[in-house]
């Protein structure tokens, strides 16, 4: 079962779950706990009423689940199974985690830019780059010997519009 005290004994697996270090994630979750706290209204809750237990106790477990559900999107039987809940529970706690999260984010400064004007002084911002990656795709050059050509086929008819 996962839980973040024992993801965060390996940094570069808890990176690889997360896309985060401890320690970014120790920052994020100070404001994450905050948004949580604001959402469910804890303050205006009597803990001397009872009411039934949180499926994910601490907030570090409540932020490891939706950045690793964000990270991976497995099956929503399979993150459940992995933090020890029910597929219902994992739905309604992905829902309620994505918009706290968004709030979290947004409060940071870490949420993607939504308008052009904003996302262009973001980029002026940026250091440039050594490297770049084309995302489109090519025809690949192929021999004109019909035997050699076979080894280049890629299973396509027609190029790609």
């Amino acid at each position: 079962m996962f839980s973040y005290e024992t993801a965060q004994q390996d940094e570069k697996t808890f990176i690889s779950l997360t896309s985060l270090t401890v320690r970014e994630f120790s920052e994020l979750c100070v404001v994450f706990g905050k948004h949580w706290n604001e959402f469910t209204r804890q303050s205006e809750k009597d803990p001397k009423k009872g009411g039934r237990p949180y499926a994910l106790k601490t907030m570090e477990d409540r932020l490891l689940f939706i950045l690793f559900y964000l990270k991976t999107y497995p099956l929503q039987e399979v993150i459940a199974y992995s933090f020890g809940i029910t597929q219902g529970a994992a739905n309604i706690l992905i829902h309620q985690f994505s918009q706290i999260l968004k709030l979290a984010l947004r409060e940071s400064g870490f949420a993607p830019p939504r308008l052009t004007e904003e996302m262009l002084e973001r980029l002026g911002n940026e250091s440039p780059q050594d490297y770049g990656m084309d995302g489109t795709e090519r025809p690949i050059v192929r021999p004109s010997n019909p035997d050699a050509q076979s080894g280049f086929y890629s299973g396509k008819k027609n190029a790609t519009p």
